[in-house]
């Protein structure tokens, strides 16, 4: 039976998730990954310390804008609740291009495995279903 009270904290951890991005929030960021995480691609996988991910996110932010992604969107948000503490988060996201009206927008799908502690989420698994270098440089 879906549970009302984790919809909400779902839905708030990513709309907070997805203004932090947008605006390039870096110390709100921080706030909603495990000191250290894991990160994975289709290239592999790798635990990351919150920090070096912080500090990786300008540069990040500069392909997206170089690859001409003004802002990226929020568009599709499935999750259940693996036990009491963990819940896995799959979601499907679309890149907005600057300026174009009919250029392809960028699709990526992206899941997390997210860990609660008390009306606290944190990102403990990050996985893009998608090389993001290779998925913007074909835009």
């Amino acid at each position: 039976m879906p549970d009302p009270n984790l919809d909400q904290q779902v839905r708030r951890f990513f709309d907070a998730f997805t203004e932090a991005s947008g605006e390039l929030d870096v110390p709100a960021l921080g706030e909603l990954f495990a000191e250290t995480f894991l990160a994975a691609d289709p290239g592999g996988a790798q635990p990351v310390p919150r920090e070096l991910f912080l500090r990786a996110l300008p540069k990040r932010a500069e392909l997206f804008a170089a690859a001409g992604i003004s802002r990226v969107v929020l568009e599709d948000l499935r999750h259940e609740a693996l036990d009491d503490t963990y819940v896995l988060a799959r979601t499907r996201w679309r890149g907005e291009r600057a300026g174009t009206g009919e250029a392809v927008p960028l699709r990526l799908a992206s899941s997390f495995l997210l860990r609660r502690d008390g009306d606290r989420l944190r990102v403990v698994l990050y996985l893009n279903h998608q090389d993001l270098g290779k998925a913007l440089s074909s835009g």
